[in-house]
Protein backbone atom coordinates (compact mmCIF):
# COMPACT_ATOMS: atom_id res chain seq x y z
CA UNK A 1 0.00 0.00 0.00
CA UNK A 2 1.29 3.55 -0.87
CA UNK A 3 1.35 6.72 1.17
CA UNK A 4 -2.37 7.92 1.39
CA UNK A 5 -4.00 11.12 2.10
CA UNK A 6 -6.95 11.81 4.77
CA UNK A 7 -8.67 15.27 3.91
CA UNK A 8 -10.65 16.89 6.65
CA UNK A 9 -13.25 17.35 4.13
CA UNK A 10 -15.33 20.49 6.12
CA UNK A 11 -12.58 21.71 7.50
CA UNK A 12 -10.70 22.22 4.43
CA UNK A 13 -13.68 24.06 2.19
CA UNK A 14 -13.87 26.60 5.15
CA UNK A 15 -9.99 27.31 5.05
CA UNK A 16 -9.35 27.74 1.43
CA UNK A 17 -12.23 26.71 -1.12
CA UNK A 18 -15.56 28.90 0.22
CA UNK A 19 -14.90 32.59 0.39
CA UNK A 20 -17.77 35.08 1.00
CA UNK A 21 -21.43 34.37 0.33
CA UNK A 22 -20.18 30.75 -0.47
CA UNK A 23 -20.21 29.74 3.28
CA UNK A 24 -24.13 30.46 3.65
CA UNK A 25 -24.08 26.66 2.40
CA UNK A 26 -21.21 25.28 3.30
CA UNK A 27 -22.60 21.95 4.53
CA UNK A 28 -24.68 21.33 1.12
CA UNK A 29 -23.40 18.58 -1.13
CA UNK A 30 -22.93 21.69 -3.96
CA UNK A 31 -19.91 22.66 -1.90
CA UNK A 32 -18.48 19.13 -1.01
CA UNK A 33 -18.56 18.71 -4.80
CA UNK A 34 -16.60 21.76 -5.38
CA UNK A 35 -13.83 20.54 -2.92
CA UNK A 36 -13.95 17.59 -4.68
CA UNK A 37 -13.70 19.31 -7.53
CA UNK A 38 -10.37 20.73 -6.64
CA UNK A 39 -9.17 17.59 -4.97
CA UNK A 40 -9.11 16.32 -8.80
CA UNK A 41 -6.55 18.51 -9.53
CA UNK A 42 -4.18 17.22 -7.32
CA UNK A 43 -0.86 16.59 -8.71
CA UNK A 44 1.07 15.30 -6.42
CA UNK A 45 1.50 11.47 -7.72
CA UNK A 46 3.20 10.30 -4.21
CA UNK A 47 0.02 9.34 -2.80
CA UNK A 48 -1.84 6.40 -4.04
CA UNK A 49 -5.19 7.12 -2.04
CA UNK A 50 -7.07 10.41 -0.96
CA UNK A 51 -9.70 9.91 1.23
CA UNK A 52 -11.88 12.87 1.64
CA UNK A 53 -14.18 13.16 4.72
CA UNK A 54 -17.43 14.86 6.23
CA UNK A 55 -18.82 14.94 9.15
CA UNK A 56 -22.84 13.96 8.74
CA UNK A 57 -25.09 13.32 11.68
CA UNK A 58 -26.38 9.52 11.35
CA UNK A 59 -30.00 10.69 11.65
CA UNK A 60 -29.52 13.11 8.88
CA UNK A 61 -29.61 11.94 5.17
CA UNK A 62 -29.00 14.06 2.75
CA UNK A 63 -30.66 13.20 -0.70
CA UNK A 64 -27.31 13.10 -2.44
CA UNK A 65 -23.93 12.59 -2.01
CA UNK A 66 -20.68 13.91 -3.60
CA UNK A 67 -19.07 11.63 -6.11
CA UNK A 68 -15.53 11.62 -8.16
CA UNK A 69 -14.88 9.10 -11.01
CA UNK A 70 -11.08 9.93 -10.14
CA UNK A 71 -9.90 6.31 -9.16
CA UNK A 72 -7.57 7.84 -6.06
CA UNK A 73 -10.55 9.23 -4.56
CA UNK A 74 -12.72 8.07 -1.69
CA UNK A 75 -15.57 9.86 -0.09
CA UNK A 76 -16.50 9.08 3.28
CA UNK A 77 -19.30 10.77 5.88
CA UNK A 78 -19.10 9.69 9.88
CA UNK A 79 -20.35 11.62 12.72
CA UNK A 80 -17.39 12.99 13.52
CA UNK A 81 -14.70 13.50 11.19
CA UNK A 82 -12.13 14.25 13.27
CA UNK A 83 -12.61 10.61 15.45
CA UNK A 84 -12.37 9.09 12.42
CA UNK A 85 -9.81 10.66 11.36
CA UNK A 86 -7.68 9.58 14.53
CA UNK A 87 -8.95 6.07 14.49
CA UNK A 88 -7.98 5.30 10.64
CA UNK A 89 -4.24 7.10 10.80
CA UNK A 90 -4.25 4.85 14.62
CA UNK A 91 -4.84 1.72 12.83
CA UNK A 92 -3.12 2.03 9.71
CA UNK A 93 -0.48 4.11 10.41
CA UNK A 94 2.18 0.86 11.22
CA UNK A 95 1.75 -0.54 7.37
CA UNK A 96 1.34 3.02 5.42
CA UNK A 97 2.65 6.63 5.58
CA UNK A 98 -0.59 8.69 5.82
CA UNK A 99 -0.56 12.40 5.95
CA UNK A 100 -3.79 14.79 6.81
CA UNK A 101 -5.03 17.56 5.64
CA UNK A 102 -6.68 20.13 8.01
CA UNK A 103 -6.08 23.15 9.92
CA UNK A 104 -7.60 22.17 12.89
CA UNK A 105 -5.28 22.37 15.78
CA UNK A 106 -6.34 19.89 18.41
CA UNK A 107 -6.67 17.55 15.17
CA UNK A 108 -3.10 18.21 14.19
CA UNK A 109 -1.79 17.32 17.29
CA UNK A 110 -4.04 14.03 18.34
CA UNK A 111 -3.66 13.14 14.19
CA UNK A 112 0.24 13.79 14.83
CA UNK A 113 0.11 11.72 18.17
CA UNK A 114 -1.05 8.40 16.45
CA UNK A 115 1.29 8.37 13.69
CA UNK A 116 0.40 11.28 10.87
CA UNK A 117 2.45 13.81 8.64
CA UNK A 118 0.49 17.05 8.30
CA UNK A 119 0.18 19.43 5.69
CA UNK A 120 -1.87 22.46 5.76
CA UNK A 121 -5.10 23.09 3.53
CA UNK A 122 -3.44 26.08 2.12
CA UNK A 123 -0.17 23.71 1.07
CA UNK A 124 -2.10 20.63 -0.28
CA UNK A 125 -4.50 23.30 -2.47
CA UNK A 126 -1.59 24.72 -4.17
CA UNK A 127 -1.48 21.51 -5.65
CA UNK A 128 -4.99 20.97 -6.42
CA UNK A 129 -4.85 24.16 -9.74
Amino acid sequence: MGPLLIVDGFNVLHAGVLVGRDRADWWKAAAQQRLIERVERFTDTTYTDIWIIFDRRADRQEASAVTSTDARLAIYYAPSADDWIVEQVRVLSPQRSVTIVTADRPLRERARRVGAALSSPQQFLSACG
